[in-house]
Order: structure tokens, then C-alpha cells, then sequence
């Protein structure tokens, strides 16, 4: 179906609303994944150093009969791989629960471990980077007052589980703080490469008009002064030649003279011709700088035959697939995006479609996608877009012939 303003006013923001599950669907590639490979690691070893330490030192002999001891390795070897399954982008939130209930079944068997809990603060680490702010607070509050229940029941001094819960409940908040914060810094960091290349991008292209417009000016200057000088010569010459008598000694040197003034007039408008027309902006290799920069993977496919000389069209094209590129990651929760160039009958057509989950009623035209027809609009071009179950969003860019070639 092809969208119109009129239809349905860039991709929409989605809805906002405080839901827990909005930050947990599939989603484009997140920065999240290098703060994830330490927490990791970082777990793992926390994990065997805690089990090991609950195994060889608390479960004793008198306390914890052999079935207790199997039931505790059992939920502790489950946490483990839980553990793996999550930081796999499996739907996080009940294997989150699923850890969290473990820990806790764990805890009571060992009639309220304080080293086990400790386990605790692994989850608090991944809800820190997975969930929003406030509902991993309420997670880890509602973990650490599940913990001082058990502790209550199993100690005799409650003073005691009472220290110890809110100790664990302060070293958890402190785990989400700092994975928020780290995540946060590394977000601020791809943002800020991003748009170090889109600058990177802009300034070749303006290099690149820069350029042409010096040749422009070069072009003018020797068609009108150059140009303008040598006709004049040629007309002179001209009238010379017929005054002169047919037989005159000058005569020869007089036609050659001409013939030499005519040579040059045709190489000065050569010349002319090539500068006006052999400027031609990289627009391949700024799109490919600039889709590596991408918070998601691009297929960038541009025909051999299709060369933009026109750098107003140029940034056009550029300004539209930076649009195309930001609303994928961040409206269409797309991961990859595929952008096609070619050229058809004196048209230049640049077709994108990525592979986000979306509803027809998801699709409206905001500013992204009005500033992007405006923009098309303002040097001849149209844009088509489109929505269907298969392809996800598809757009169809196209600019007339003029500087394209």
C-alpha cells in the first residue's frame, strides 16, 4: 500500500506509554552487547567462585540433608544457564523472573545463605542494562524484601537479616547504576561516532561543490573572456583574408594563423564542456562511510553506471538515507536496512527496505519523512512509501536526469 500524508501522517514514533515490555522487543543491534560480554564473563566467574564457596562451606552435613544439597545444585546449574539464555535476546523477562526465583529457592535451601544471595547482584546488573530505570528498581526491591523473608524465617536474629537484605539491596543498586551509567556513556559514544561520520560525509560533499563551483567559474571565465577574445581574432582574421590579394606573400601565413585561431576556439570549448561536465561527487563512498557508522547493518547496492555531478542532488540523496537510516533503527526496530541505486530512462530511483516488524496502522508521515519529500520536492524528485507484511518499509526515492548521469 503506498502511504500519503493525507492517509496517515516517518516513520511514526511509537505510542509512548510506561509499559515494561516496549524495551524488551527484538530490536536493532544495541551497544548494550559490549557492556553484556563483561557482565558476562564477569558472572560466570562470580557464579562458580559463590556455588563453589556455598557447596564447600555452608550446606555442612548436619544441616542440609543429600536431597537438599541436590535440589540446591540443581537450581544453581538452572540460574547458570538461565543466566546464558538471557544475554542470547530470548524474551528477557520471564528468564529474568525465572533467575530471580532461583536464586531465591537456592537461598531458602540453604536456609538463607548469605553467599548466595550474592547471586542477586548478577541479576541486578542485567536488569540494570535490559529493563527501564524504575521497573528495575521496583525488581530489585521486590528481590531484596523476598530475601529478607527468608532470611527472617531461617535466622534467629532479625536484626541480622535485616542488615544483611539491605546491604545486598544497596550493593544491588549500585550494580544497576553503574550498568545504566556504562550503558549510557557507550550510547552517548555510538551516537557521537554517528554523527562524527554524517559530518565527515557533509564536509566531502561540500568539498566536492567547492570544487565544482570553482570549475564552473573556470569554465565561465574562459568561454567569456578566453572564448569571447579568440572569436574576435578569428573574425579579424577573416576580413584580413579577404583583403589581402590571392597571391600575396602573407597569405599563407595568414590561413595558417586562421586555421591555428579555429584549433584553439574548438579546444578552449572542449575544455569548457569537460569542466562543466567531468565533476562528479563521490556519493558511493560517503554512503558507504556512512552506513558502517549505522546503528544498523546496510546492503548498499549502487549500479556501476549511475554518477551524481549535481552536488545539490547529491546532499539530497545523502540528507534522505541518514532519514531512512535513523527512523529504521529507531522507529522500525529494524536490523538490517537495503538500499538499491539505478539508474532508468533518464531517472535516477534509490530503493530502501528493511526487515522491521510493523503494522499498517505503525506507518505515518511525520517530520522525517515530510523534511525527506520536501527536500526530493525541492529539486524535482518524488518519494513513494510503502508498507507490506514481507519487506517491512519500503521507499522509493527518485531525481530527475539533471546531474545524473
Amino acid at each position: 500500500m503506498t502511504v500519503s500524508p493525507a492517509a496517515s501522517p516517518a516513520y511514526a514514533r511509537p505510542r509512548r506509554f510506561p509499559s515494561l515490555f516496549a524495551h524488551l522487543r527484538p530490536g536493532p543491534p544495541d551497544p548494550a552487547r559490549d557492556i553484556q560480554r563483561i557482565v558476562v564473563i564477569t558472572s560466570v566467574l562470580v557464579w562458580c567462585a559463590l556455588s563453589l564457596h556455598s557447596y564447600l562451606v555452608e550446606p555442612t552435613r548436619d544441616r542440609l540433608s543429600p536431597t537438599e544439597v541436590s535440589q540446591w545444585a540443581l537450581s544453581s546449574v538452572s540460574f547458570l544457564i538461565l543466566f546464558l539464555l538471557t544475554q542470547a535476546r530470548r524474551p528477557t523477562l520471564p528468564l529474568l523472573a525465572l533467575q530471580s526465583v532461583l536464586v531465591l529457592t537456592g537461598n531458602a535451601l540453604l536456609r538463607g545463605s548469605s553467599v548466595q544471595a550474592g547471586l542477586l547482584i548478577l541479576i541486578a546488573a542485567q536488569v540494570g542494562l535490559l529493563i527501564p530505570w524504575r521497573w528495575a528498581l521496583l525488581w530489585v526491591a521486590a528481590q531484596s524484601g523476598a530475601l529478607l523473608l527468608i532470611m527472617l524465617v531461617h535466622w534467629k536474629h532479625d536484626l541480622d537479616g535485616l542488615a544483611f537484605s539491605t546491604g545486598y539491596l544497596c550493593f544491588q543498586m549500585f550494580a544497576v547504576t553503574t550498568t545504566r551509567t556504562a550503558l549510557r556513556e557507550i550510547r552517548s559514544r555510538h551516537a557521537l561516532a554517528q554523527v562524527v561520520d554524517e559530518l565527515r560525509a557533509t564536509r566531502a560533499l561540500l568539498a566536492d561543490a567547492s570544487r565544482q563551483a570553482e570549475r564552473l567559474q573556470i569554465s565561465r571565465d574562459l568561454h567569456d573572456l578566453l572564448g569571447h577574445h579568440l572569436t574576435a581574432l578569428g573574425m579579424h582574421l577573416q576580413v584580413a583574408a579577404h583583403l589581402l590579394p590571392p597571391h600575396a606573400p602573407a597569405r599563407p601565413h595568414l590561413l595558417t594563423a586562421q586555421q591555428v585561431t579555429g584549433d584553439l576556439l574548438g579546444d578552449v570549448r572542449s575544455a569548457v564542456r569537460g569542466l562543466r561536465h567531468t565533476a562528479c561527487c563521490d556519493l558511493p563512498t560517503e554512503l558507504a562511510a556512512l552506513s558502517a557508522a549505522a546503528p544498523v547493518r546496510v546492503h548498499l547496492d549502487w549500479a556501476p553506471d549511475v554518477h551524481v555531478h549535481c552536488p545539490v542532488q547529491a546532499q539530497v540523496l545523502l540528507r534522505s538515507v541518514q532519514e531512512i537510516l535513523t527512523n529504521a533503527a529507531r522507529h522500525a526496530r529494524a536490523t538490517q536496512v537495503w538500499l538499491t541505486v539505478h539508474r532508468d530512462a533518464g531517472t535516477l530511483h534509490l530503493r530502501a527496505h528493511d526487515d522491521g516488524p510493523r503494522r499498517p496502522a505503525d506507518l505515518r508521515f511525520g517530520c522525517g519523512l515530510t523534511g525527506m519529500r520536501e527536500r526530493l520536492e525541492s529539486v524535482g524528485g518524488t518519494l513513494d512509501v510503502q508498507l507490506s507484511p514481507a519487506c517491512g518499509v519500503t521507499l522509493h526515492l527518485t531525481l530527475p536526469a539533471r546531474g545524473t548521469a
